[in-house]
C-alpha cells in the first residue's frame, strides 16, 4: 500500500513538474525572442506570465485556505468550486496551445467569479469588494484597450444584475444580504475605486507606450545612422560599388584554400583626366559611372565589383580559374564596344584596359596575383592609350568647332599667316610643326566654356569675362594629359598674354611669353578683324594692320608686329585664299 501511495505521489509530482516546465518555456520565450520592450503589448505579456507564475506558486495557499473555510461554514459546494478553479486556471494556463489573449480573458474572468463568490458568500467583511477592484486592476495592465471598455461594461453588467437579485431577496441565504441599505454605496465606492486606479494605470501605460515609442523611433534612426555608415564606409559614393576599403578587407577574408582558385580583373579607364580638362567633371563623372555599371552587368552573383582608385576598377571571383577569368574579361570588353556604339561623339566612348590573374596554389600572397593583374593591365593601357588619346583629341576638336562657330578655314588661314611669320624668323622644322599645331588648337579650351558665352552676340559681361579667361588654362590642362600636345601646352596657356604684362591668365610680359604664343596672338588677331564673326563684322586689311601696329609695345611684342606687317605688304597683291589652296 505504501508503495502504491509513494508512487501516486511521485506521479503527482511529475505532472506539477512538467506544468512548472511548461510555464518556466513559456516565459523564456517571451523573455529571450525579443530586443526588450519593443511595444505595450510585449510589456503587457511579459506582465502576465510573470504574474501567471505567481499565481501558480501562491494559488493553492490562498484558493485552498478560502475552500477550507468555506467548507467550514457548511458551503460544500461553494468549497468544491473555490477548490476546483485553482486547477482549471493551471491546465489552462501552461497550455501552450491556447492563445494568450484568451488565456488573459480566462484569467481574468476567473478571478472575477472567484471575488464575485466571495462577495456574495462572505458579506460585509469586504473582502470579496477588493477582490473585484483588484480584477479590474489587472485588466487594466493586462488586456489591450479595446478589451479594457468590454470588460468594465461587463463588470457594471454583473453589479447590475447582483443588485437587481439582491433586491428582489435571491440572495437573502447569503452574508451578502448583512449589507442592506450599505450595498449601493460600498458598491458604487468599490466601482468607482477599481475604475479610478484602472484608469490611472492606463494612463501610466499611455506613457510608458509613448515612450517606447520614442526609443523604438531612436532604435530605428540609430540602425539606420549605423547601416548608412556601414555602407557609406564600404561603398563608393559615386558609383554605389564597393570602395577600396571593402576591397582590402575582402581580400583578408577570402584568401584561403577553400576559395581557390581565386581571379582578380582590374580594369583603368584611358583619357579620364583629358575627359575632366576637356569638358569638365562631371563628363568624367559619366564616364566613370557607365563603367561601373558596365562592369557590374558583365559580372555574375557572388563576384565582387570595387571602384579601387579615380579611374581604376577591381573585380574579385572566388573559386573561378583563369579560362573563366579570361573569358568574363572578353565578355567586358564586347559590352564596352555594344556602348560606344550607341554613343555618335568619339570623345565620350569608353576605353577600358584590363589585365587579369588567377591564385590557383594555397601558398603564395593573393597581393601578388594582384599586381600581375596590374601589370598585365598597365601593359595593355600602353598599347591602348595613344589611340584612345587621339580619338579623344579628334571629337575635342571638332567639339571645339561647333561651340566657338570657328571654322577649320579659320585655323588653316591662321596656320598660313604664322606659319609665314615663323619661316621669316628661321624657326626650326620642330617649332614650325609645332606652331601650326598650336594655330590649330590654341583655343581648345573653349570646349569648357558655356555655349551662351561663346555665341553671345554682344558685349560680355564682367562675369562672362571671368568665365571666357578660363579657356587658356583649360586648354593648357588638356595638352598636358595628351601626349601629342604636351609640348603646346605652355604656348597654349600663354596665347593671350600681352607685351605689357596686362594680358591673361599669368600676366606674363615681354620675353616671358614664349615665341610662339607671341606669334600667334598677332596672327589670330589680324584673322578675327578681317573675316566675320559673331560678335563684329569684317574690316579691311589695312585698318587691321594699322590696329596691330597701334597695339604693338602694349598687347603685342613690337618686332613681330614689324615683321607680320611687311610680310603682308610684300603680299598684297596676292591674294591669301588663292595661295592657301595652292598650298
Amino acid at each position: 500500500m505504501n508503495q502504491i501511495i509513494k508512487q501516486k505521489i511521485a506521479e503527482a509530482m511529475g505532472f506539477i513538474k512538467k506544468l512548472f516546465k511548461n510555464l518556466k518555456m513559456q516565459t523564456a520565450n517571451i523573455k529571450n525572442n525579443s530586443d526588450g520592450y519593443r511595444d505595450l503589448n510585449y510589456l503587457k505579456n511579459h506582465l502576465f506570465y510573470d504574474i501567471t507564475f505567481y499565481f501558480i506558486v501562491l494559488g493553492p495557499v490562498l484558493f485552498f485556505y478560502g475552500a477550507y473555510l468555506f467548507y467550514e461554514e457548511g458551503k460544500y459546494v461553494v468549497a468544491a468550486i473555490e477548490f476546483s478553479l485553482y486547477f482549471l486556471s493551471v491546465i489552462v494556463l501552461v497550455n501552450r496551445k491556447i492563445n494568450i489573449r484568451i488565456k488573459k480573458l480566462f484569467f481574468l474572468l476567473i478571478g472575477y467569479f472567484a471575488s464575485v463568490l466571495v462577495l456574495i458568500v462572505a458579506g460585509p467583511m469586504g473582502a470579496g469588494m477588493v477582490c473585484v477592484a483588484v480584477v479590474l486592476v489587472l485588466s487594466g495592465s493586462l488586456l489591450d484597450k479595446n478589451w479594457i471598455m468590454k470588460f468594465i461594461a461587463f463588470n457594471l453588467f454583473a453589479f447590475f444584475v447582483i443588485t437587481i437579485l439582491l433586491i428582489r431577496g435571491f440572495f437573502d441565504e447569503f452574508a451578502i444580504a448583512d449589507y442592506g441599505s450599505r450595498w449601493l454605496i460600498v458598491a458604487i465606492t468599490s466601482q468607482v475605486l477599481g475604475i479610478g486606479l484602472l484608469y490611472i494605470i492606463q494612463m501610466i501605460y499611455d506613457g510608458l507606450e509613448k515612450q517606447a515609442q520614442i526609443i523604438a523611433r531612436s532604435k530605428e534612426n540609430l540602425e539606420a545612422s549605423e547601416q548608412q555608415y556601414r555602407y557609406l564606409s564600404y561603398h563608393d559614393h559615386l558609383t554605389g560599388l564597393y570602395n577600396r576599403l571593402f576591397w582590402e578587407e575582402e581580400q583578408k577574408r577570402i584568401d584561403n584554400s577553400e576559395q581557390l582558385p581565386i581571379s582578380i580583373i582590374i580594369g583603368d579607364i584611358n583619357g579620364v583626366k583629358l575627359m575632366n580638362d576637356a569638358f569638365g567633371h562631371k563628363a568624367g563623372d559619366r564616364i566613370i559611372i557607365e563603367t561601373a555599371q558596365i562592369m557590374k552587368n558583365c559580372c555574375r552573383e557572388g563576384e565582387i565589383v570595387a571602384r579601387t582608385g579615380g579611374d581604376e576598377f577591381s573585380i574579385l571571383m572566388l573559386k573561378t580559374p583563369r579560362e573563366i577569368a579570361l573569358k568574363r574579361m572578353e565578355e567586358i570588353k564586347k559590352a564596352f564596344i555594344i556602348h560606344n556604339r550607341r554613343i555618335l561623339n568619339e570623345a565620350f566612348h569608353i576605353n577600358v584596359a584590363l589585365g587579369s590573374g588567377t591564385k590557383e596554389e594555397p601558398h603564395g600572397d593573393l597581393k601578388e596575383t594582384i599586381k600581375k593583374a596590374e601589370l598585365y593591365m598597365n601593359q595593355r593601357k600602353l598599347l591602348e592609350q595613344r589611340s584612345s588619346h587621339s580619338a579623344i583629341i579628334s571629337s575635342i576638336k571638332a567639339t571645339m568647332y561647333e561651340k566657338s562657330h570657328e571654322t577649320e578655314e579659320h585655323s588653316e588661314r591662321l596656320a598660313a599667316l604664322s606659319r609665314m611669320v615663323g619661316e621669316a624668323l628661321h624657326l626650326s622644322q620642330i617649332e614650325l610643326d609645332n606652331l601650326e599645331l598650336l594655330a590649330t588648337l590654341h583655343d581648345i579650351g573653349k570646349v569648357g566654356i558655356d555655349d551662351r558665352i561663346l555665341a553671345k552676340p554682344g558685349k560680355l559681361t564682367d562675369e562672362e569675362w571671368i568665365e571666357m579667361k578660363k579657356h587658356p588654362e583649360i586648354g593648357y590642362r588638356i595638352a598636358v594629359a595628351s601626349p601629342e600636345l604636351v609640348s603646346i601646352s605652355e604656348y597654349i596657356l600663354s596665347h593671350h598674354e600681352h607685351w605689357d604684362g596686362s594680358g591673361y591668365p599669368k600676366g606674363l610680359a615681354g620675353e616671358e611669353i614664349p615665341l610662339l604664343s607671341r606669334i600667334i596672338a598677332v596672327a589670330d588677331a589680324y584673322d578675327a578683324m578681317t573675316e566675320n564673326r559673331v560678335y563684329q563684322k569684317a574690316t579691311n586689311r589695312e585698318r587691321a594692320l594699322a590696329e596691330i601696329e597701334k597695339n604693338a609695345g602694349s598687347q603685342f611684342d613690337p618686332e613681330i608686329v614689324e615683321l607680320f606687317v611687311r610680310i603682308m605688304k610684300e603680299t598684297a597683291a596676292i591674294d591669301l585664299h588663292i595661295q592657301i589652296k595652292m598650298k
